[in-house]
């Protein structure tokens, strides 16, 4: 991401990039350099970045900067670089800018609590910040998405209650881009089997506490695509996997 802000009286460009983990084809350091001299050709204005690590693990040994010669000869480029883990994540629970709170879950949590009990916390307090019902579902959404990166995705489905999601506008836009794309595969491969992988996929993802066998037993007698494709359709809106079954069930009588 880059910006054009106004630090210290100047006009700069503020280039924030993003890391999962550490970067894998090329050295972080060179790519930042050559992002900082893409940029500076372009626009012709100073350029700061800054690197952003997300994963527990990730950014350890990334120096901050790449450098060569001495000060006579050669060059010096540095770039800031933030580990999320090494933030004591306690002070941004407290931060004004309520747009951090997804990012806490990736944070420090306080000494003498466990991580469970941190996440629960982090979730809490973005349940009940003083924001509309639709910031609040993007908010908890996007704590589920990045905190998976640390947490196993079922704990989620104890902590945030799916109905709270689905209130973003952004978390029924990417669950229908996939439903979409899933139904575009299916018809093209002419496959029923790929309907049922996909049906059986969704909601093992959205229910991963729930047994799926009874639902892969029942989708074995229906051949007909357009049937499967409407089933498939319906993982978005059912809150269980016993209501997909009562789905079947009515559709069949």
């Amino acid at each position: 991401m880059t910006f054009k802000v106004r630090w210290h009286s100047e006009t700069v460009l503020l280039h924030i990039e993003v890391q999962t983990h550490d970067s894998r084809d090329k050295p972080m350091p060179l790519r930042v350099l050559a992002y900082a001299g893409d940029l500076l050709l372009r626009y012709e204005l100073p350029v700061y970045s800054v690197v952003i690590y997300l994963s527990a693990n990730a950014g350890q040994t990334d120096p901050g900067g790449y450098s060569y010669g001495d000060d006579e000869f050669g060059l010096q480029h540095r770039y800031q670089v933030i580990r999320l883990a090494e933030l004591e994540g306690e002070s941004f629970l407290d931060a004004a800018s309520i747009g951090l709170l997804p990012f806490t879950p990736l944070m420090k949590p306080p000494v003498g609590i466990t991580s469970e009990a941190w996440l629960q916390k982090c979730v809490e307090k973005t349940e009940s910040a003083s924001v509309d019902t639709q910031t609040r579902g993007t908010l908890l959404f996007a704590l589920s998405t990045l905190g998976s990166l640390n947490y196993d995705a079922s704990l989620f489905q104890k902590l945030i209650s799916e109905e709270m999601m689905q209130e973003s506008p952004f978390y029924k836009l990417i669950i229908q881009r996939g439903i979409e794309q899933g139904i575009e595969q299916g018809i093209g491969q002419g496959s029923r089997e790929t309907f049922v992988k996909m049906i059986l996929t969704l909601l093992t993802k959205r229910f991963p506490l729930e047994d799926v066998y009874p639902v892969e037993a029942a989708l074995a007698s229906i051949e007909d695509l357009d049937r499967l494709s409407e089933l498939h359709g319906t993982t978005l809106d059912i809150s269980s996997i016993a209501e997909f079954m009562q789905e079947l069930e009515t559709s069949e009588e």
